[in-house]
């Protein structure tokens, strides 16, 4: 799922990326944060790159979060485009804005 990684910059890439209003959702979500400086997707490959200020994102605060993003990755992975699966990604995207 990463792709690509190195402080300031992490490139995802997932068939589930192709699914423009999860992708927008999350993006909505991500754009709150003041850590959060650019993020690009590409429905077409399933790609998004994500730019972030990481001295805004210490290790304190996403130790935390590691566990959910996990669960998330999990469940990304097994996306299979059905309403179940979409709402399931959708419940925890919407968890998602309470850790911010």
């Amino acid at each position: 799922m990463i792709t690509s990684f190195f402080p300031g910059r992490v490139r995802l890439r997932a068939p589930i990326f192709k699914e423009t209003d999860l992708v927008e959702k999350a993006r909505a979500i991500l754009s709150k944060s003041d850590a959060v400086k650019n993020i690009e997707t590409n429905p077409v490959t399933g790609s998004v790159l994500i730019e972030y200020n990481p001295s805004k994102v210490p290790m304190e605060k996403l130790l935390p979060m590691q566990d959910f993003f996990a669960r998330l990755a999990c469940e990304a992975q097994h996306f299979d485009g059905k309403a179940e699966s979409r709402d399931k990604i959708s419940q925890m995207l919407s968890a998602l804005e309470g850790l911010f």
